[in-house]
């Protein structure tokens, strides 16, 4: 059995400063050991569960946070900064499944540990067709053009809210509830890494009843960014890229991945 999971920060346990989330701050060093604690323990039950061919994506900033000397040794890594068409490298549809784990909620969530969508330093909100999308949507569709379903998601109580909306059948798990952007009251990381070794057999289980998710096309990307010199910086050819007002660029194509690249 194949599974690629694709791995993020501010979902995992004991994250939620930012100063834990970017190279050079106070306590990333000590979030990346969280962060690759929680990543092996993710490897270790999808073993248990007879997974045999393990891809692991860093897909938190720049692609560089796991600890490589303390990664566990039966999977691959995809490490380093790509762009959205390569977001998943090593991506065909030879996968049996996905799992997006320590994910946090789409820009704007009331409640959620580091809401936003992309970046938190340049976009308000995100929709795809006139309807509101994060990164698990993003990535779960980016899945769904090889027919990957996506298995399982973790990360804070609203994270796994908007999996279930996102994806439905789909196993969650919560590693805390967040109490504000940079508040929440957490699992210890020990328990979620026992907890989660035992919900990725379930989630295994329970693929046959989920679907990889999908989107037919054309489709229009709106992109609400934070100020109006964001947005003076693009360029639009008034065809698949249109500035809408100050704030709002609307960027359209037949082609998935052509109108992320656009817009992204």
């Amino acid at each position: 059995m194949k599974i690629y999971v694709s791995v993020d920060m501010e979902g995992i346990s004991g994250v939620m400063l930012p100063e834990q989330l970017k190279k050079g701050g106070l306590l990333y060093e000590e979030a990346r050991k969280l962060l690759t604690a929680e990543v092996n323990a993710v490897i270790e039950g999808l073993i248990e569960a007879g997974v045999d061919d393990i891809y692991v994506k860093d897909a938190h900033g720049t692609g560089y946070n796991f600890i490589a000397s303390e990664l566990h040794h039966q999977a691959r890594y995809c490490m380093g900064a790509t762009n959205i068409s390569r977001r998943f490298p090593g991506l065909d549809s030879s996968f049996d499944g996905a799992m997006l784990i320590g994910y946090h909620t789409m820009g704007g969530t009331e409640g959620a540990i580091r809401d936003h969508t992309m970046t938190s330093v340049g976009w308000q909100s995100i929709q795809i067709n006139g309807r509101p999308i994060g990164e698990i949507g993003i990535d779960s569709l980016l899945f769904g053009l090889h027919n990957v379903p996506i298995l399982l998601v973790t990360g804070d109580k609203k994270t796994c809210a908007e999996a279930i909306e996102e994806i439905p059948n789909v196993c969650t798990y919560e590693t805390k509830e967040g109490y504000g952007r940079h508040a929440a009251l957490i699992k210890p990381p020990k328990l979620v890494h026992k907890e989660i070794k035992e919900l990725i057999k379930e989630s295994i289980n329970n693929r046959e009843n989920v679907l990889p998710v999908k989107l037919e096309g054309p489709y229009e990307v709106v992109i609400k960014f934070l100020s109006t010199d964001q947005v003076d910086h693009r360029y639009f050819d008034g065809t698949r890229s249109i500035r809408i007002n100050g704030l709002t660029a609307a960027y359209s194509s037949d082609d998935f991945i052509e109108v992320l690249s656009l817009a992204l």
